[in-house]
């Protein structure tokens, strides 16, 4: 039996891509690191975790802009750069490297709709150094982020397993308000991108992934030395970069994180392979 053979399809076809992504930060000299549940995969299952179907890398600010400005010129015909900026549909804040070639169906929002494949790219932000400024910073940023997911509500995975009350709460009355309506998607990302952009890590003792599924917590904002330095973990048949104190990375994200959840719970995306981009949807 191969070394991947145990994967599914989908978590194949990601692989290839990641394999690829990853030449590509290596040949910019662009630093990463492994972030949420690829993370957790690498320690806790050497791979990917069984039921997810992406792949998440944190770029330090300054290479992730550079990153965004060079990488296109690398990729192959099959793959592409999204961003909020471009003319795609594309309605993350976090770039984006998708395979044109494969889609995948999300049955999580209100709006079932095909993604392209992907591997998502999330920048690594600074925070103020002191308690006060980086909590008025926090209230800025928890606010623009939620009128950004009330601009795309419909696009909100909403099945996502784990939801706290009030998360439940605002997402019943957006339902049934349509506040979203009132808000304008590219003007709020517009805003968080000039927000996150700050307080540049090299002048900041922390980085933050700000976009991250439960980031809203800061559960994703650690002291630089969380991160440490460059470390290898083995990901299937190769490795790859994360944090070097893993396990204060993890327990602020998943707490008991070697407990796999209950199978209620898993496949968080709700998304499922449907065919390939070439061939046509099935």
């Amino acid at each position: 039996m191969s070394d991947t053979e145990h994967l599914n399809d989908t978590q194949k076809y990601i692989l290839g891509v990641l394999r690829q992504v990853v030449r590509i930060l290596e040949e910019l000299d662009v630093p990463y690191y492994m972030q949420g549940g690829t993370m957790l995969g690498a320690i806790r299952h050497k791979g990917f975790i069984p039921w997810d179907d992406d792949v998440d890398l944190g770029i330090p600010r300054e290479a992730y802009e550079r990153m965004l400005r060079q990488v296109a010129e690398k990729l192959p015909e099959h793959l592409e750069l999204r961003t909020y900026q471009d003319q795609t549909d594309h309605h993350y804040y976090f770039a984006r490297i998708v395979d044109k070639r494969y889609q995948i169906l999300r049955m999580g929002s209100l709006e079932h709709r095909l993604e392209n494949i992907w591997v998502d790219l999330f920048p690594l932000d600074g925070m103020p150094n002191s308690w006060l400024p980086r909590q008025w910073h926090k209230a800025r940023l928890l606010a623009t982020r939620l009128k950004y997911h009330l601009s795309c509500f419909e696009k909100v995975n909403i099945k996502r397993p784990g939801r706290p009350l009030v998360e439940r709460i605002v997402i019943r009355v957006a339902m049934i308000t349509r506040v979203g309506k009132w808000f304008d998607t590219r003007k709020q990302l517009d805003k968080l991108d000039r927000l996150l952009k700050k307080y540049p890590p090299e002048r900041s003792d922390y980085y933050v992934n700000f976009m991250g599924q439960t980031s809203y917590k800061f559960n994703e904002l650690f002291k630089k030395e969380v991160y440490g330095r460059k470390t290898w973990y083995p990901f299937e048949d190769f490795s790859l970069v994360g944090p070097e104190r893993y396990d204060e990375y993890l327990k602020s994200l998943y707490g008991d994180y070697m407990t796999p959840p209950k199978e209620a719970d898993r496949n968080a995306h709700v998304s499922r392979l449907v065919g390939s981009g070439e061939e046509g949807v099935a």
